[in-house]
């Protein structure tokens, strides 16, 4: 029952969002009290619940601060009113919406389609309300950057689109569907030439990756580089899920990310496994070799999960070794993040390879299908 139940949530997820767009808050985790508001690139009209109305003309700016439990709207000249909802869009199709928050200063971002602007709980909650297939191109320029093949693109497409359209309800209690962090998945908004990007997301338009059994979305998790092998989901997340198992991967072992090194002092290493209860007293050894993905460290009278060193020491990734060499320890590690999923270097040089988008999605998730969003609904 609670299966069936899952599968009629998600199913009606989906048709939700062929029909919306996505609303994705914006600067989630900093808490903005103050944001500058300007053109980009064509006039901006501003509007309230209340009738308010105000054009912002190319080089011109509006100010919203919090203040009172209320959004404080002022241009160069006078203050324009206090709401507690404003929306910022483009009269015209060219247009793109600039945001600059000075309450934190943070790097100023730009945004098509609609700003909704509201109070939050002290803070100024800010949404882009976007088109769902502009949002995933924006996520695979965040995630991925530019420069990549078209199948990696369109590999990147899906995912990213499967990922959103199994997880539309998380935030839903807030007022939004996903927020900007990579919490959700990383956005920022329209940054560069986004052309050969948003073709690959045309050229897949609405196919999503699902399981065979119940043809609903998988958990289209990725990361930067697995360093050679990916990992499986039950060893990060504790659920066994049959297309997220560990594989090996010869593609992004020659990649940037695909290793790292740390060096720390001795005494930092034995103070961190006496916090851990270590017994000093009993000349272990401390060395730890592994050549592939392992899920615990040992010494002594003592186990601590990789998760947890890799969390405490900020490292790249549980992959590594670790060997005491005169008064320092030092870590050698593959790649970068949890591992479980799409590793995407691997699929960036699967792309170079000339491997199409398929190949790399069903190489990474193991046993699934591609499916169109309309047999879905």
């Amino acid at each position: 029952m609670k299966n069936s139940l899952l599968c009629i949530i998600l199913l009606f997820t989906v048709g939700e969002l062929s029909g919306f767009p996505v609303r994705v808050s914006l600067y989630d985790s900093r808490k903005v009290n103050s944001v500058v508001i300007s053109s980009w690139d064509g006039p901006l009209a501003v509007s309230s619940d209340e009738g308010f109305r105000y054009v912002i003309a190319q080089g011109q700016a509006i100010y919203a601060t919090l203040r009172d439990s209320a959004i404080w709207l002022s241009d160069e000249h006078r203050e324009l009113g206090t709401f507690k909802r404003l929306t910022v869009q483009g009269i015209d199709s060219l247009s793109v919406v600039r945001l600059r928050p000075v309450a934190p200063q943070l790097e100023a971002r730009n945004y098509e389609e609609l700003i909704i602007i509201t109070v939050d709980i002290n803070r100024i909650r800010l949404i882009n309300e976007i088109d769902k297939e502009l949002y995933i191109a924006g996520v695979i320029e965040a995630e991925s950057g530019q420069g990549h093949t078209a199948e990696f693109y369109k590999a990147k497409a899906i995912i990213c689109r499967t990922y959103l359209y199994g997880n539309t309800n998380r935030h839903q209690a807030e007022g939004f569907h996903l927020c900007d962090e990579v919490h959700c998945q990383a956005y920022k908004g329209q940054r560069q030439n986004l052309n050969p990007i948003l073709s690959a997301v045309r050229a897949t338009q609405d196919i999503i990756i699902t399981h065979p059994a119940d043809s609903t979305p998988i958990l289209a998790v990725y990361h930067s580089n697995c360093g050679g092998e990916t990992e499986s989901s039950q060893n990060v997340w504790q659920s066994a899920m049959p297309y997220l198992v560990s594989i090996t991967d010869p593609y992004c072992t020659s990649s940037p990310n695909a290793r790292w090194q740390r060096t720390i002092s001795l005494n930092e290493w034995t103070s961190y496994l006496t916090r851990n209860d270590y017994n000093t007293n009993s000349n272990a050894n401390l060395n730890f070799q592994t050549s592939r993905r392992a899920q615990n460290y040992r010494a002594g009278n003592i186990t601590i999960p990789l998760r947890k060193i890799r969390t405490d020491w900020q490292l790249r990734s549980t992959f590594f070794s670790l060997s005491v060499e005169g008064e320092n320890v030092v870590f050698r590690g593959r790649g970068y993040g949890h591992g479980v999923g799409l590793c995407q270097e691997g699929a960036m040089e699967m792309g170079r390879r000339g491997f199409n988008y398929e190949d790399i999605i069903k190489f990474y998730y193991k046993n699934v299908n591609l499916t169109k969003k309309e047999s879905l609904n």
